[in-house]
């Protein structure tokens, strides 16, 4: 997903954001996968926990309050996906050898999931763990209960990823594939001899296990996952922008709107995941399926993440114009020989030793004055 995607001529933001819906529920999307921000994840997570849950998040974030982090949230919603698609499998008639590498597997990922739960609910460094600091907190609206830290966390993994998510062995065959392929792995880690080492390497690349494309399961988590893109764009074009878009940014409270479009969407999806309706559809539709009541909300919903995508194109629109003015005036400041305005201040020791004696002119005028008062009394005619 590019930074300015305006490349299609005579379409509209609608156009676009239908486009690029399509492109993620069919895995074509061109430029790569592109993670979400923690900040963005957690503001999408803010759809599927309680208002006052989000009520915190939001104070945090808008007082630039740290969250822990497991280095992405991406990698939270992997590990439940291959926890989701694992218990499903052992649902099913499977053999037996294959049925204990799945459950040797899922209790791997079990552990991986509750160690990185019980480091984000415990927050050390991050939240409060005093009484008299808890009480601050609280009166400040920045403090979150660990309960209510675990339900955070729970919704990240429901966050959309766009990283392939290794798939689940579903037979003998791609148990012994996936086998055989770590083994590979973890001999190529191994110092070994010469001749041994140049037979490893000569043996054929066994294919791993894992998906080439990420594709996005249903149109709502697509169109989340294109607002939370939308919101690192956005914060991506007011640090480029700088004074030139302060005004937008004070005005407009990205995080608020980012927790509401969330929440619309994530209650779409969860009522077109009820047993009995047709499932969701995968790519964009203007009918849900679900009625023309819920049609409505979902052509409000799409209306509003429009909006949001005009108003983040036109911030990048801003944020150009104000970085070509910048190198043309660096460029004019290069050519008279004198510092370009854009260049950071590094003063040098003259700069130092003329501020250290500036703030002693004072002195050096009393002292001016004083020995001329005293010359005018030893010699008044002079």
């Amino acid at each position: 997903m590019t930074i300015h995607d305006q490349d299609g001529e005579g379409t509209d933001a609608r156009a676009r954001l239908m486009r690029d819906v399509d492109h993620l529920c069919s895995g074509t999307v061109s430029s790569g996968p592109v993670e979400l921000s923690d900040r963005a994840a957690l503001l999408v997570a803010c759809g599927l926990v309680e208002p006052r849950i989000a009520d915190v998040v939001l104070a945090r974030l808008h007082r630039n309050l740290p969250f822990p982090t497991v280095g992405g949230f991406h990698q939270v919603r992997i590990i439940e996906e291959q926890r989701h698609d694992l218990r499903r499998l052992l649902g099913t008639p499977v053999p037996s050898v294959l049925r204990m590498a799945l459950r040797t597997r899922l209790a791997d990922l079990d552990r991986r999931y509750v160690a990185l739960r019980t480091g984000f609910t415990r927050g050390a460094g991050v939240f409060a763990f005093r009484i008299k600091d808890i009480r601050a907190d609280r009166r400040r609206g920045v403090h979150l209960d660990p309960e209510d830290r675990g339900r955070l966390f729970d919704a990240l993994a429901s966050t959309p990823t766009m990283a392939p998510v290794p798939m689940v062995p579903r037979t003998i065959v791609e148990l012994g594939t996936a086998a055989a392929a770590y083994g590979q792995r973890e001999m190529g880690r191994v110092t070994l001899p010469h001749r041994v080492q140049s037979v490893v390497e000569s043996l054929p690349s066994l294919p791993r296990i894992r998906a080439d494309r990420r594709r996005i399961p249903e149109m709502y988590t697509a169109l989340l996952m294109e607002a939370g893109w939308l919101y690192d764009r956005l914060l991506r074009a007011y640090v480029r922008g700088g004074r030139s878009v302060e005004e937008i940014r004070l005005q407009f409270d990205a995080e608020t709107e980012m927790v509401g479009i969330a929440g619309d969407i994530c209650r779409l999806r969860e009522a077109a995941a009820t047993p009995g309706l047709p499932p969701a559809r995968d790519g964009f539709a203007t009918r849900t399926g679900m009625g023309t009541a819920i049609d409505e909300v979902w052509a409000e919903v799409v209306d509003r993440a429009v909006a949001f995508r005009e108003l983040v194109e036109s911030v990048e629109g801003r944020a150009d114009v104000a970085v070509a003015e910048a190198a043309r005036l660096d460029d004019i400041a290069r050519d008279y020989g004198v510092r370009p305005p854009s260049a950071a201040q590094s003063p040098t020791p003259a700069d130092l030793t003329a501020e250290h004696l500036a703030a002693r002119a004072g002195d050096r005028m009393l002292s001016t004055e004083a020995m001329r008062r005293l010359r005018g009394q030893i010699d008044p005619d002079r």
